[in-house]
């Protein structure tokens, strides 16, 4: 354990002992196969003054040599302003293996309209993924990666000016994990863009150990603000941050990157997300790992990250994949949230996949008092002892209430929801 960390388990009330502010209604579902990730892309419309959300959606078979597909729901708020219930997705791309989270690309990289595919995962025949982007309308995909150095797979893509040459590059982690044999490794890199999207894009390492998810946070110091990377590294069991040792946040000078080990002692870490979870004008860490018994917690992020002390909060624990078995485990994704987007003012709840407990979770504080770490927490999902995807939520009907999108992968179906 990393001598920085301190931590406190605080104890979780189950859902019945007090009425939540917000319940989460069953809105439609839709068959769909093996959903896995979803994601929502806005795109804003300048004619009207408001956004409208395509809604993205990754499928991948376990099957060797099948077909996976990258599929969507355009504007899909008008679906279901229509109260539609024959919500039947458009196949943007087959030309994919093991879409992970796929991505809108921001409009202002290309001015057109795209979708970033990282894809690849340890599953036989399916090992050799690339990060890729496609257009919309289904050209491409374009592949940016060029692995001469093996197979690698990617999960997730952060559009971030990385050389501060003024246009956007892609920072991403990737990993092998050979079922048998030797060539385990892992890598958190940028991807330099040249431009154009017709070629690969040059690749620079930034750290061996980061292998599935990285997010990108600004925090504070002593000397002033730092830009920041923070790993959520799976299978080397660490949540670790670095940091540029400079104000001026360029990452091409690998000597002026610098690291350290936040936590680990929680086993796999599955992914982290910064917010300010207890409301007192500082950012925490919303972390989970993802184990046969996995939790989910909150860091405190010190007055200097560099050197303070990451406090620990148990928020939830004792999740449990449905069926035992080689890569399976629980809990996936925790994400903040406001189920009312005029409703901001006080401490957001938080949704959460149970990834292979096959649920997904709703999580309200009790209080709004800032020493206050207890929640409750209701199920709005029991799919069974399968498989519950990367849930995605925002409002898109326009009537401030949030709408989550939750993906069965099980039982071949996508359940949407909506606060209330």
């Amino acid at each position: 354990m990393d001598l920085f960390l301190k931590y406190s388990i605080v104890a979780i009330l189950s859902s019945h002992v007090l009425a939540f502010k917000f319940n989460l209604t069953k809105v439609t579902s839709f068959p769909i196969k093996y959903p896995g990730f979803t994601s929502l892309y806005e795109i804003f419309d300048n004619s009207v003054n408001s956004s409208k959300y395509d809604l993205l959606i990754s499928t991948f078979d376990p099957v060797p040599f099948s077909t996976d597909t990258v599929q969507i729901v355009p504007d899909v708020g008008k679906h279901l302003l229509s109260n539609s219930s024959n919500i039947i997705p458009k196949i943007v791309t087959t030309k994919v293996t093991w879409p992970n989270e796929i991505s809108g690309v921001p409009r202002s990289v290309f001015n057109k309209t795209m979708v970033a595919i990282p894809d690849g995962f340890l599953v036989p025949f399916k090992t050799d993924g690339s990060i890729s982007l496609v257009d919309i309308d289904g050209k491409g995909p374009y592949k940016l990666t060029d692995d001469q150095t093996g197979k690698w797979f990617y999960h997730r893509v952060v559009w971030k000016d990385m050389d501060l040459d003024g246009d956007l590059d892609i920072l991403t982690c990737r990993a092998r994990e050979p079922v048998i044999g030797i060539g385990k490794d892992s890598e958190m890199l940028w991807l330099e863009n040249p431009g154009n999207y017709y070629s690969p894009w040059r690749p620079t390492v930034i750290a061996h150990g980061p292998d599935i998810f990285v997010i990108n946070t600004v925090l504070n110091t002593t000397d002033g603000p730092r830009d920041c990377l923070i790993a959520a590294q799976f299978f080397t069991s660490s949540l670790a941050i670095y940091w540029v040792d400079n104000k001026i946040a360029n990452w091409t000078d690998v000597s002026k990157i610098k690291s350290r080990v936040i936590d680990n002692s929680i086993g796999n870490v599955f992914d982290v997300t910064v917010t300010d979870l207890n409301n007192d004008g500082k950012p925490d860490l919303l972390v989970t790992n993802n184990g046969e018994s996995g939790s989910l917690y909150a860091y405190e992020v010190p007055s200097d990250f560099r050197s303070g002390d990451f406090k620990r909060h148990s928020l939830a624990a004792g999740f449990k994949p449905g069926k035992s078995g080689t890569g399976k485990g629980a809990p996936g994704a925790a994400m903040p949230v406001y189920p009312n987007t005029k409703v901001n003012a006080s401490k957001p709840s938080i949704l959460m996949s149970g990834d292979d407990d096959g649920k997904a979770y709703y999580l309200e504080p009790l209080s709004n008092e800032p020493s206050d770490w207890t929640y409750s927490m209701m199920i709005f999902l029991n799919a069974g002892d399968g498989t519950v995807g990367e849930l995605s939520f925002a409002d898109v009907d326009g009537d401030s209430f949030v709408e989550v999108f939750a993906p069965s992968y099980s039982t071949n179906e996508l359940f949407v929801y909506r606060f209330t």
